[in-house]
C-alpha cells in the first residue's frame, strides 16, 4: 500500500516539473513531498515491524519440562532413582597418548 505514496509523488514531481502556473507548481510539490514522506513512514513502519512485532511462539509441554528439568537444583531431585550401574573406568592412559575427554551421562 505504501508504494502507491512513491507514484504519487512521482507523479506530482512530473506534474510540477510540466505545469505553468505558479500556483500549480507549488501545490504539486508540497504534495509530492507529502506523498514521498509517506512513502518513508510506511517503508520504515513495514521494515521495522517485522522485527519487533514477533511474539515468541508457546513453548511445548515437552519443552517447558526439559528447560526446568535442566535448571533444577542438583540436590532438589531426592525422588530420582539412583543410576543402577555405575559406569565403566577407562583403562588408564600410556603417557603419550593425550586422556580422553570425561562423558557426560546425560548424553546418550
Amino acid at each position: 500500500m505504501y508504494w502507491l505514496f512513491l507514484l504519487l509523488a512521482l507523479g506530482g514531481f512530473m506534474l510540477a516539473l510540466s505545469t505553468t502556473k505558479m500556483w500549480l507548481l507549488v501545490l504539486a510539490l508540497v504534495a509530492s513531498l507529502v506523498f514521498l514522506l509517506l512513502w518513508v513512514k510506511g517503508l520504515y513502519a513495514a521494515r521495522i515491524s517485522g522485527v519487533i512485532s514477533d511474539s515468541p511462539r508457546p513453548l511445548h509441554p515437552a519443552e517447558l519440562q526439559a528447560l526446568r528439568d535442566q535448571f533444577k537444583p542438583k540436590g532438589a531431585d531426592a525422588s530420582a532413582p539412583a543410576p543402577a550401574a555405575a559406569a565403566p573406568v577407562a583403562p588408564a592412559a600410556s603417557p603419550t597418548t593425550p586422556p580422553a575427554p570425561p562423558q557426560d551421562p546425560n548424553q546418550p
